[in-house]
């Protein structure tokens, strides 16, 4: 499980370490925003994981519930507020999955 803490330690990373060599060179501004995209790409497959293994768990259940829900809100006309608001509440929500809950195995 070890690899799970590790693959999302680099989801979060990636996003970060952009954004802070944007500080020297600020066209990274653009990969930052970008490896956004690969972060949430990268947690999904880390809550998949998680789900495989514990399958029983309701709070992986609830993050693909916000998971799906994110994604029907995309199509629908509502304020870009929740799009900002929700990948980095979804990002917090599966950290908390993988590093507290996780430890207890």
């Amino acid at each position: 499980m070890r690899a799970l803490k590790v693959l999302n330690s680099i989801a979060i990373g990636i996003p970060i370490v952009f954004l802070l060599i944007a500080t020297v060179d600020e066209s990274f501004l653009f990969y930052a925003a970008l490896s956004t995209m690969v972060t949430g790409f990268i947690q999904l497959l880390t809550g998949f994981y998680y789900w495989s293994e514990y399958s029983e768990s309701k709070a992986i259940k609830m993050y693909f519930f916000f998971v799906a829900l994110f994604f029907v809100l995309l199509t629908t006309p509502i304020p870009i507020e929740w799009f900002v608001i929700l990948p980095p509440a979804l990002c917090i929500y599966l950290s908390y999955l993988v590093y507290s809950l996780q430890s207890e195995s």
